[in-house]
Formats: structure tokens, sequence, C-alpha cells
């Protein structure tokens, strides 16, 4: 047999806490290292936004070789501002390239998830849930 079916333990969500700063630096609002120590694939992410921010600017979520390495592979919002996503559950990838491609980011073993608002994000408060499997 060159197949197998045993799987065990090789899936995960994180749920991460986002709280609004005024920094717009990449990694600003924060970074995580990958929890595992091994590459993930992040198949969904989901955010829950408490309350958007009081200021224009968005929210974008990325995997990052350091902890201030910015990018949206994982979310990108054009508008993270209350009137828009404030007490709103969203899917929350980067565009899709065709209608049968899901976007997806390999989240490598040293790397980390890296979040950025492009200007302050003061009075955001959210939740950010990414789902993932391990391919190693």
């Amino acid at each position: 047999m060159t197949i197998s079916t045993a799987l065990s333990d090789q899936r995960g969500m994180l749920k991460v806490k986002v709280t609004g700063v005024a920094a717009t630096t990449a990694g600003g609002i924060g970074a995580l290292l990958n929890p595992e120590g091994v590459s993930l694939g992040i198949i969904r992410a989901f955010v829950y936004f408490r309350t958007g921010s009081t200021g224009a600017t968005t929210f974008d979520v990325g995997v990052g070789a350091t902890a201030t390495t910015a990018n949206a592979s994982v979310m990108d919002f054009a508008d993270a501002v209350e009137a828009t996503v404030g007490g709103k559950l969203v899917f929350g990838p980067t565009a899709a390239a065709a209608i049968t491609e899901i976007p997806t980011a390999k989240w490598g073993a040293t790397e980390y998830l890296v979040f950025t608002g492009a200007s302050s994000t003061v009075g955001l408060d959210a939740d950010v849930y990414i789902e993932y499997i391990r391919l190693a």
C-alpha cells in the first residue's frame, strides 16, 4: 500500500486577540511565531470585529520571515473602519486568482504571522481565527 489514512492531530486552529494600536510599521499590531515549529498550510481565516478602527485604515495579516515583515498573504482588508466592519464575522482571505482557487498561505516553521495596519488601528477590537494543517 502506498497511502495511509492515519491522521493524528495534523490540523489545528488558533484564536488571536487583536487590539488596535497607533503604530503603522510592519507588524505594528503584533506578530506570532509559528506555534507548531513545523510548516503549516493555512486553509481558512476569519476575523470577528467587535469594533473596527476609529480612523481610516486597512488591516492585513500575512506570513513573514521576521516579526516585522508585513504582507497580506492571509487576510487583506481594504477597510477596517468601525462603520464598515464593526460587529461582523468576516471570511478574510486575500483575493482568489480564479473562481476555482482558494488562496492559502504556507507558514514556515520559524516564520511569523504578522498583523499590520496601514495607519492607526486604535479602537480595533477583534478575534482572528486561523485554521491550518500540518505539512510535516
